[in-house]
């Protein structure tokens, strides 16, 4: 909703995720299955979808799209400062208790230059 539908044809783009572990059926079902999976329940949502309204659809399978966050996760996440001088870390297992998205990437980044600048003054 955030770009007019002009800009795809008058379509419209759905993102479908969930984050299964690599050893449940879930995460082993093909492109296929998983639609046959999810189309029932966008007719929850819609009642009036219609498989056939779908042109194409893609299905991304990647290891560790999520950090997973136990116990105590806080206490070892690492600092952005490495011990190597001139090195700084920055990546999604560090954004906590906030989970992974753009807007706090974006805000790491952000953080980590202002470090960065601080450290060469």
């Amino acid at each position: 909703n955030l770009i007019d539908k002009e800009l795809y044809g008058v379509k419209h783009i759905l993102y479908i995720s969930n984050y299964p572990s690599r050893d449940s059926e879930l995460y082993q079902k093909s492109a296929d299955e998983l639609m046959d999976l999810f189309v029932p329940h966008l007719q929850k949502i819609n009642p009036d979808f219609d498989r056939s309204w779908v042109i194409e659809y893609h299905h991304h399978r990647v290891d560790g799209a999520q950090p997973i966050v136990g116990v105590n996760y806080g206490a070892g996440i690492p600092d952005h400062r490495t011990p190597f001088q001139g090195l700084y870390l920055a990546n999604t297992t560090q954004i906590y208790p906030e989970d992974r998205g753009t807007n706090y990437s974006v805000r790491m980044g952000r953080a980590v230059a202002r470090l960065v600048i601080n450290d060469l003054e």
